[in-house]
């Protein structure tokens, strides 16, 4: 069965990355993308720069960002259907933290409507690498069937990835509402600096340190701990770190992404492992803020 594949674009594909995964699938990959307004000015989310978005938030520009509607995942779905997929795999960033898994849901049940193609809408329970980790997961199993594909993906966001992150601010979690059970933080927001995660596909807490050197330090024992863990329970199985700063690159992310990368380099990782680096969506950026930096650490596929 002709699988395709779609995402939103808050995983942050590359140019060259989709041609790959479209080359791969048969040209059966779509991205749909998410918004990005910078003082009143809207553009999708690839179009904008980490630098556009970073210089405007620390100017105080107001900066938001709005789901894709659910015609925009229509949109795609019937492309892909009337180019030859018989079945689509559809990975979201957590619904946790937007509303874009329900309008890929919602386009889904219209297009299946239309005729025999099955569509399985995911919650990826994940941002950014994660997202982009899924994705991998889900391209290199493309030859199994799509309910076992669906399984196999949504199992893997479930259990074999993890995300860790250090803001400069809790501020701009706050004010886009996506802090969750973070939010206990905000009173203490002076006198603590916090190691953020996702569970479940919201934002937690994870740990709280007195400085932000000390956040750093403290994710990078995080990471360490996940890798070993699953190198233990998947052995054979590649491991990955994908390290994230905010910024346009790892250089104009300074001092505490420097830290943070010479941190994890020097850890007594598995054998094997992968470590890369690469930039938030700008969409990510507008609620974490400049300054962030964060991990993944998952399996390969």
């Amino acid at each position: 069965m002709r699988i395709g594949l779609v995402t939103d674009s808050t995983a942050r594909l590359g140019p060259a990355e989709a041609q790959r995964l479209r080359d791969e699938l048969a040209g059966h990959f779509d991205i749909v993308e998410l918004t990005v307004s910078v003082d009143g000015a809207e553009r999708p989310d690839s179009q904008w720069s980490p630098a556009d978005v970073c210089t405007a938030m620390a100017a105080g520009l107001p900066v938001t960002t709005s789901m894709p509607a659910a015609g925009d995942f229509a949109d795609a779905y019937r492309r892909l259907i009337a180019d030859g997929a018989e079945a689509l795999i559809v990975l979201t960033l957590s619904a946790e933290l937007s509303g874009t898994w329900q309008a890929a849901r919602a386009a889904a049940d219209e297009v299946m409507a239309e005729g025999d193609a099955t569509i399985a809408v995911i919650d990826a329970r994940t941002i950014s690498a994660g997202l982009a980790g899924a994705v991998a997961i889900a391209a290199a199993g493309a030859q199994l069937e799509p309910d076992q594909l669906a399984a196999e993906v949504a199992d893997w966001c479930s259990e074999e990835t993890r995300a860790f992150f250090v803001p400069a601010s809790l501020e701009y979690l706050r004010r886009g509402g996506r802090i969750g059970a973070a939010s206990s933080l905000i009173g203490r927001a002076l006198s603590i600096v916090p190691v953020l995660g996702l569970r479940d596909g919201a934002v937690v807490p994870l740990a709280r340190v007195r400085t932000r050197a000390r956040a750093e330090e403290r994710m990078a024992a995080l990471l360490l701990a996940s890798a070993q863990e699953f190198a233990d329970r998947y052995p054979g199985r590649g491991i990955e770190i994908v390290l994230l700063h905010a910024e346009e690159t790892a250089a104009a992310a300074g001092a505490p992404f420097a830290r943070l990368h010479e941190q994890v380099r020097a850890l007594p990782l598995p054998e094997g492992t992968r470590v890369s680096s690469a930039a938030i969506s700008t969409v990510v950026t507008a609620h974490v803020g400049p300054g962030t930096v964060g991990a993944f650490v998952q399996t390969a596929p």
